[in-house]
């Protein structure tokens, strides 16, 4: 069971009835996604994500196709706003609200990637190519997943040595909570990070791209 945080029991009703109630083509403008008439089409990953409107069905890959992907593109429609990136990388801690989850994410979240990461960077870097990760010069392995739009993720590994063992951090963009809060991005790193384990042992083959 997701633990909804600050959320009400029914985490989809208030961006639902957001998205419901505004005009699609302005929220397509606010956000900068597509809409076709019919459907918003979302960016997640190499792939993409149909919101219609005003029914918020939704459709995805099967790999994506979850509660907790659904739920965070919704809220993302909902109050996404068009901020450029600021292009400084923070730790989760130094976001808004993040220092109130920061125990949780690091248990929950980076533990989780260093375990399965730390000492094999290589599987990590298969795996987050297949997800459409680029390598970029940070720690022993960097690598940014560009997940909604405007939301890259920043992985950064250490292989660790005789003094230090392996760590792992996720650092955002310093925009990130314009888009989802704390919380939310907790929950998108989750999910990132899953497909990444799955995908490096062999429990995942992820379709080709859109």
């Amino acid at each position: 069971m997701i633990d909804e945080g600050p959320r009400s029991q029914d985490p989809f009703a208030e961006p639902s009835r957001i998205l419901r109630e505004s005009d699609p083509v302005e929220i397509a403008e606010r956000v900068g996604v597509p809409w076709d008439g019919r459907e918003f089409r979302l960016a997640f990953m190499r792939w993409s994500l149909q919101v219609s409107h005003p029914e918020l069905g939704f459709r995805a890959p099967d790999f994506l196709n979850n509660y907790v992907v659904k739920l965070l593109a919704v809220i993302y429609l909902a109050r996404a706003r068009a901020v450029p990136l600021d292009n400084r990388w923070v730790p989760y801690r130094e976001l808004k609200d993040g220092l109130f989850y920061t125990k949780s994410f690091s248990d929950t979240v980076e533990d989780r990637l260093c375990r399965r990461f730390g000492g094999d960077l290589e599987a990590m870097r298969r795996a987050a190519t297949e997800l459409g990760g680029r390598v970029v010069e940070q720690g022993d392995l960097g690598v940014v997943i560009n997940t909604f739009p405007r939301l890259p993720l920043l992985f950064i590994l250490w292989r660790g040595d005789e003094e230090f063992e392996p760590s792992a951090r996720i650092l955002f963009d310093a925009s990130a909570t314009n888009y989802l809060n704390a919380f939310e991005l907790r929950m998108l790193c989750g999910e990132v990070v899953g497909r990444l384990v799955n995908v490096a042992d062999g429990r995942l083959q992820v379709p080709p791209p859109d």
